[in-house]
Parts: structure tokens; sequence; C-alpha cells
């Protein structure tokens, strides 16, 4: 049995206090079955251990209750024992598993939940390469990078090695889902349009704050909603051209760090000249989200930056007290910057990064790869992104439809929740995501449609696709940024705030640089010029 290095085992040895023993649609040619079974000749199904993320959802306990991988199991001749961690830290029982020295045969995992990534997965013996197994054994997803070279592109690492089966966003317009939301009833009572430029927002955000649009007679608007994530101060930095972390320079296409550039230093001015003048919520640095929402439904938050299932939740909460309320999209805003620039990744990224890989303990490779595969197939797809047609969903003139038994259910489920006893169209998983399965759960008002429209036409020239780290840059790029990350998260809230005067920036940049930031720089400058010359 191979065993797990050292190095990684020391590193999380800290974290060791208890052990935990883990797990000790193709062409008709390649779904398995028909001699894949245990014994020569036979179809007994294959026994396969997967480690997957708990779903967190009350009505559904585990991916065995799936109707989809229920027929995946049948129609692949495979037995899935499915192995799902408890809800909690999911990322240290990720590795307390591994660090057992015993894995499952097939692991779904995300980025962050192993110290250098994918890369540092293969160095260590625990996941394999695969892409002599894709060319023989995976007809579906071969096709879809033979056909898709920016999708190959991020999916590869450096050294053009597949280790992974994705979760893929062909439609990358669906990934628009989140962006700026604001009070259309509260525009129509000042007289103003939506806001296009960080000039306009200051006017309206201004009008918001003294002219009374909720109309109680106090003075309790608060213009620009905020929580504790600060969605809405950072997505307004790139309206400066540039960004509160990393970000692709437009002008030089280098990675860029905002904080160090002049450009920042005027953006936090007007953050702070916001914040001062009573236009951003005070409590934006600890506010948490049911506190959030308690304002918002209290009619005092006029904007924010929100989901794309917002609108039918502050829609179904706000109507009935407030019949004119209505909460429509805004675009992302022009200001020095001069184009209105997105801050959502995703926007350019196929792949996040989360996926299924094959560990080095499996067994049975070929028959799992074949396993996977046929969920990127049309069949596949199908199950997992509409579930059992005639059941949860129907087929009208060509075109799919969930079932009135999933739309409208008689047990008051969201569709969402009830879609989940047959299929996971809003859930990643080693298959491409559909886009009007998961829109006909969850783009539902007109609101939403409009949204999502207008987040996906904004300027994409900042954002950075997923870049893979070598284990030694991972080691020193986490070492930097952790010590960064903590000085600046303190920082950027105490200079708007005002507790630290801006006059003191010059030693704020010192003093980050001084812990290494232009190191980090260079080294994520470095893996994005490896990511460049993949081929």
């Amino acid at each position: 049995m191979r065993k797990w290095k050292k190095s990684t085992i020391s590193m999380l040895a800290v974290a060791l206090s208890f052990t935990v023993v883990a797990g000790c649609g193709g062409g008709a040619d390649e779904t398995p079955g028909n001699g894949q079974g245990s014994g020569a000749g036979d179809d007994k199904p294959v026994s396969l251990t997967f480690y997957v993320r708990p779903i967190n959802n009350k009505y559904l306990k585990s991916y065995k209750d799936i109707a989809a991988f229920q027929e995946i199991e049948k129609r692949t001749n495979t037995n899935v024992n499915w192995q799902e961690p408890s809800a909690g830290d999911t990322s240290q029982q990720f590795n307390i598993m591994l660090a057992s020295g015993s894995y499952p045969d097939m692991i779904y995992w995300v980025t962050d939940s192993y110290p250098g990534g994918l890369s540092k997965l293969i160095q260590d013996e625990v996941a394999v390469k695969l892409n002599d197994l894709i060319d023989s054994h995976a007809p579906n997803f071969k096709a879809l990078l033979d056909g898709n070279p920016e999708l190959k592109k991020q999916i590869m690492l450096d050294d053009g090695t597949i280790a992974l089966f994705p979760k893929i966003e062909l439609d990358l317009q669906r990934n628009a889902y989140t962006g700026f939301q604001i009070r259309k009833d509260w525009l129509d009572q000042v007289g103003m349009d939506v806001p296009t430029t960080v000039d306009e927002w200051y006017a309206v955000l201004k009008a918001f704050k003294e002219q009374d649009p909720n109309g109680n007679g106090e003075a309790d608007e608060i213009p620009l909603g905020e929580q504790k994530g600060m969605e809405a101060i950072k997505n307004f930095a790139a309206a400066w051209g540039i960004r509160t972390g990393l970000y692709l320079d437009p002008a030089s296409r280098k990675i860029a760090y905002g904080p160090l550039q002049p450009a920042f230093k005027d953006y936090m001015e007007t953050m702070h000249k916001w914040f001062e003048e009573g236009l951003i919520e005070p409590e934006f640095a600890s506010l948490d989200g049911k506190a959030f929402d308690a304002k918002f439904t209290n009619n005092q938050y006029g904007a924010m930056v929100g989901y794309m299932s917002w609108f039918d939740k502050f829609n179904n909460l706000m109507k009935g007290e407030n019949p004119d309320f209505k909460l429509i999209a805004a675009p992302d805003p022009i200001g020095p910057g001069g184009k209105p620039y997105s801050s959502n990744d995703g926007l350019i990224r196929y792949v996040s990064g989360e996926g299924a890989f094959i560990t080095s303990q499996n067994k049975n490779p070929e028959h799992s790869v074949k396993f996977l595969d046929f969920m990127y197939g049309q069949e596949g797809s199908d199950l997992l992104n509409w579930g059992i047609e005639g059941e949860s969903y129907q087929v009208d003139n060509g075109s799919k439809k969930y079932t009135e038994k999933v739309l409208k259910n008689s047990e008051g489920l969201t569709r969402v929740d009830y879609t989940l006893r047959y299929a996971i169209p809003i859930y990643g998983f080693t298959k491409v995501m559909d886009r009007e399965a998961w829109a006909q759960l969850s783009v539902t008002a007109d609101e939403a449609k409009e949204a999502n429209e207008v987040w996906y036409q904004s300027d994409k020239s900042l954002l950075l696709p997923s870049l893979t780290l070598t284990a030694e840059e991972s080691q020193k790029y986490s070492q930097i940024m952790s010590e960064v990350n903590t000085y600046y998260d303190e920082m950027f809230i105490r200079f708007i705030m005002g507790v630290e005067p801006l006059d003191k920036w010059d030693a704020f940049v010192a003093t980050l640089k001084k812990m290494g930031i232009e190191e980090a720089v260079q080294i994520q400058q470095a893996a994005h010029e490896r990511y460049q010359a993949r081929k």
C-alpha cells in the first residue's frame, strides 16, 4: 500500500486527535458493465467507495437517496458506497481521512481542502494521473476537452496532467448569479434612474439617506446595505480598475495586487467618505446574515450586492406589507477605471477546481473512469440535472421542463429541496451544469432573469482563471498571505471607518511590502505565465 508523504503527514499531525477510518454517459461500448464485475465473465456490479461532500439538506440525508444516482449505478453496473462526512469542518475531515492512510476509490474535493492542491495530491501519491485512462475509457469527457480548448486548458495542470473530473460550466452566463441590487421603488420615490457610474451611485445613496424613501417619517434609511463579507464595498473597487486582492491588470495583462496601486487609496477615500456620511451600513464589519435580513425586511436598505435568489426571497418577504416593493439589478459601475468591470471570476472560469479524482488505492480505475465519464454524456447529464423522465421532468417539443410535481409540490417544499429527491441541478458534481435546469428552479422572477443578463455584460478584463502553484510555491505563498491577509483585513476596516487616518497609507503599503506581498504577486505571475503556456 502506498504511503502518504511524511512531509504532508507532519503538517496535519497537530490536527489529528482521533482516527478516522475511510472506506476500509458514454457511448454504448463504453458504459461500465458486461464483464466488469469482480469475477471473470460475470455481470456482478463493481463495488466502489466514493468520498463526497455532505449534501447539507434537512430533507435529504444521503446521495444514495437521490434517484439520479440510483439510476446511474444501475446503468453503469456499479454499487457505490457513498462516504459522506458530517456537516462542519469538511476540510479538516478530508485531511484526517487522508492522514489515516486508507483512501476510498474516488474522492470529490474542493480546491482549498489540501495544502498544495491537486499537484501535491499527485506528488503525495494520493491522486493518480488520468490522461491515458481518459483517452481509452472516457469518450464523453474526452469529446468535451477536444471540442473546448479553453476548457481543457483550465482542467489540465501546468505539465499537461489531467487528474480531475470536474464540475464544468460550458455556459458561463450561469455564473452571473450575483451583483449589485437596488430598490426600484425607492428610485421612483426620489425621482432617479438606476445608477451606472460611481458619481451617480453617490447621488442616489445621498437621496436615499435624505429624502425618506421608505416613507415612515424617520431618518432610518441605510442607503447601502452590507454585512461582514463586505461584498458591496469590495465590488466598488472594480470601478477604479482594481480589486481588493489579486487581479489581472488590464493594461499590462500581468498579475497585480490592488492595495499596492495608487488608485486604491482613491477608492478607500471614497468608501471612507460614504461611511462618514452615513451611506454605508455602520455595522458592515460585523453584521451577520440574519441581522442583515432583519434590517432589509424592516425597510431600511436601499441597495446591496446579493444573489439572484434574493429577488424571489425579498419579494416574498416584502410584498405583503409593501405592494410597491421592487428590487432590481444594477450594472457594475463605471468610475476612474473607465469601464464597468466585473469582480466575479466565475464569468471566465469553465471549472472552479472542484471535482472527483481517483486515488492510488483504487483497484478498478478503468471502471471508475467509465462510471464518472457516464455522467458527462447526455444520458448521465439528463439524470443529474433533470432526474427521471416522466416523474421529475418531461420533454415537450424537444425542450425539457420540470413537472408540476416538482414546481408545485404538495409538501410545501421549495423547488430546489423537492428536486433533490431526483437530481442535483444546482449542485456541483462530475457533470456539465445545465443552465436551463438551473434557471427553471432559480431564475423564476422576471427581475432575476434581467439581472442574469445585466451582470453578465460587465467587462471581464480584471478576472483570473484558477491558477496552479507548485508545492513549494503554495507553501511560500500561504505563509506570506496568512500574515498579509490578517493585517490587510484589519486595516481595510480601520481606514473606511476612519479609525486609521488615510495619511498613514504609505506606511500601510510599506508594511505590506515588508511582509512579502511583492514576492507573493510574483509567485502568482509565474503561475499565470505557466497557465498561458498550456496547450
